[in-house]
C-alpha cells in the first residue's frame, strides 16, 4: 500500500528530530564522558609505562655483565610485560634497531609516522615521551644499558582500555534510532488511519449518504475532530432535510391561494361573458386578499432564510422590553375586546436589553398575535416579565388545550401547526421568532401548564459576539 503524504511528513519530521537529538547526545557524551575517559586512560597508560620502565631498569641492573640481547631474564620480562599489559613492548639500541621485542614480526612501521604527525611531549613523571592518537598511545622512554650504552623502551598500546568507547556509544545510538524509526510506522498509522476514515466518510456524505457518520473511538484531538465532523454532518442532514420540507411546505402553502385565484379568474371571465359586471367585484376582492396572503408568505420565507443564512445584521440599541410589550398589547386591543379576553400583566423588569428593536418587536408580536388568535372567546392571556442577572425573562400563557410531546417539540418548526387548532396561519411566525431570539443569544421553549400553553423566553442583556 502506497504511504500517504501525511505519513511521509510525520516520518521525515520525526527522523530529522531524532537525528538532531542523537547528534546532541553524542556531542554531550564526547565532551563529558569521552573526555573523562581519555583522561583516565592516559593516566592509566602513563602509570603502566612507568612500571614497565622500572621493571626493565631493574632487570638490566641485576645482570651488569650481560648484554640486553643475551639476557634471558630481560627477554622473558619483555614478553611477560607485553602479555600483561596487552601492548607491544620492545627495546632498541643506539642505532634504533630492535634488540628484544614481545611480539613476532617487525617493528610497527606507523610509529615513525606517528611520531612525525604528533610532537613529543615530556611527561611530569619522568624523562619519557607520550604520543597519543585518540585511544592509541605510543610511548618512548630512554634507558641506559651496560657500559653506558643508550637505548630506548617502546610501548604501543593499540587496544587501550575502552579504546572503542565513543564508537560503541555511536553504534548504540544508531541502533536505538533505527528501532525507534521502525516504531514510527505503527504510531503514524494510528494518526493517519482515523484521518483516512474521516476522508472516506466525507466522500460518502458528499455522494448523498446523509445518514452516514464517521466511527470515532479515540478521546484525543483526532477524536474531537471526528465528533465535530459528525456534529456538522448531523446539522447538514437536518438543514438539507429541513430545506426539502420547507420547499414542500412552501409549495403546498402557495398552491391554495393560487388555486383560489385561478377559480376567481374563471368566475370573473364567466361574469364578463354575461355582462354581469356588478358580481365581479367580490371576486376581485378575493384575488386581492389571496395576493396579499402570498406576499406575506413570501416575505416570511425570505425573513426565515435570511435568519438561517445569518444575512440579517443586528443593529444593537438599548430598549425597554416592558414598554415594547405595552405597545404591542395596545395594538391588539381591538382583537382582545372582540373576543372578550381577560389579559393580565405582571411586569417586574427594569433592566434594559441591548438588541435589535425591530427584530425583537417582530418576535414578541408573533408570540402575542398567536396568544390572542388561538385563545378561545372569554379566555385568559397572562404576560409576565422579570429581571435576571444575565438578562430578561418573559412568559406568555394563554388558555389552550394541552399539546402532545411531539407538538411541543415541533411547535417552532417552519409550517408546523398544532393539531388541536383549526385557526389559519402560515406556520412561520414561531419559527421566525425562534430564529430572532437565538440570534440574540436567547432561548425560547413551550410547556403545558394548568393555566394553558406557556411560552418562555430568555433574552440576554447583550447578544454574544
Amino acid at each position: 500500500m502506497k504511504p500517504g503524504k501525511l505519513y511521509i511528513k510525520i516520518f521525515i519530521s520525526f527522523a530529522i528530530v531524532l537525528i538532531i537529538a542523537e547528534i546532541g547526545i553524542f556531542g554531550l557524551f564526547v565532551f563529558t564522558v569521552g573526555r573523562s575517559a581519555r583522561s583516565r586512560i592516559e593516566r592509566y597508560v602513563n602509570a603502566q609505562s612507568a612500571v614497565v620502565r622500572q621493571y626493565v631498569e631493574t632487570a638490566i641492573r641485576s645482570e651488569p655483565h650481560v648484554g640486553p640481547s643475551e639476557s634471558r631474564s630481560l627477554r622473558r620480562l619483555i614478553h611477560d610485560l607485553g602479555n600483561i599489559y596487552q601492548a607491544k613492548v620492545w627495546l632498541t639500541g643506539t642505532d634504533g634497531n630492535s634488540i628484544i621485542q614481545s611480539f613476532e614480526g617487525s617493528i610497527p612501521e606507523d610509529t615513525s609516522k606517528f611520531r612525525q604527525k604528533h610532537p613529543r611531549k615530556p611527561t611530569a613523571n619522568g624523562p619519557y615521551h607520550t604520543i597519543k592518537r585518540g585511544f592509541v598511545h605510543y610511548i618512548r622512554m630512554p634507558v641506559e644499558f651496560q657500559k653506558g650504552e643508550k637505548g630506548s623502551i617502546h610501548l604501543l598500546f593499540e587496544n587501550a582500555k575502552n579504546d572503542h568507547l565513543e564508537g560503541l556509544f555511536a553504534l548504540g545510538l544508531l541502533s536505538i534510532g533505527l528501532v525507534i524509526a521502525l516504531l514510527v510506522v505503527p504510531v503514524s498509522r494510528r494518526i493517519t488511519n482515523p484521518l483516512n476514515r474521516l476522508r472516506d466518510s466525507a466522500l460518502r456524505i458528499a455522494d448523498g449518504d446523509l445518514t452516514h457518520r464517521a466511527r470515532v473511538k479515540s478521546r484525543d484531538e483526532i477524536g474531537e475532530v471526528g465528533r465535530a465532523f459528525n456534529h456538522m454532518a448531523a446539522h447538514l442532514e437536518q438543514m438539507i432535510r429541513g430545506g426539502r420540507e420547507l420547499t414542500a411546505n412552501i409549495s403546498h402553502e402557495l398552491r391554495s391561494p393560487l388555486t383560489r385565484i385561478r377559480i376567481a379568474e374563471e368566475l370573473i371571465r364567466e361574469r364578463l361573458d354575461r355582462d354581469e359586471l356588478q358580481s365581479v367585484e367580490p371576486h376581485l376582492d378575493d384575488i386581492r386578499e389571496d395576493i396579499e396572503e402570498l406576499d406575506r408568505l413570501v416575505g416570511q420565507v425570505l425573513v426565515l432564510s435570511k435568519m438561517d443564512l445569518r444575512e440579517a445584521g443586528l443593529n444593537l440599541e438599548p430598549f425597554d422590553t416592558t414598554g415594547l410589550l405595552g405597545e404591542l398589547l395596545e395594538r391588539l386591543r381591538l382583537s382582545i375586546g372582540r373576543k372578550a379576553l381577560r389579559v393580565q400583566t405582571h411586569f417586574v423588569c427594569d433592566s434594559p436589553v441591548l438588541g435589535n428593536r425591530e427584530a425583537l418587536r417582530t418576535a414578541l408580536s408573533n408570540i402575542l398575535d398567536n396568544a390572542v388568535k388561538f385563545t378561545p372567546e372569554r379566555g385568559r392571556v397572562e404576560i409576565e416579565t422579570s429581571s435576571e442577572e444575565d438578562g430578561v425573562r418573559i412568559s406568555v400563557t394563554n388558555t389552550f388545550a394541552a399539546l402532545s410531546t411531539d407538538d411541543l417539540a415541533r411547535l417552532f418548526d417552519p409550517f408546523y401547526r398544532a393539531k388541536p387548532t383549526q385557526a389559519g396561519g402560515s406556520g412561520l411566525g414561531l419559527a421566525i421568532t425562534k430564529k430572532i431570539i437565538e440570534r440574540h443569544g436567547g432561548e425560547i421553549e413551550a410547556a403545558n401548564t394548568p393555566e394553558g400553553l406557556k411560552i418562555l423566553i430568555h433574552i440576554p442583556s447583550r447578544p454574544p459576539e
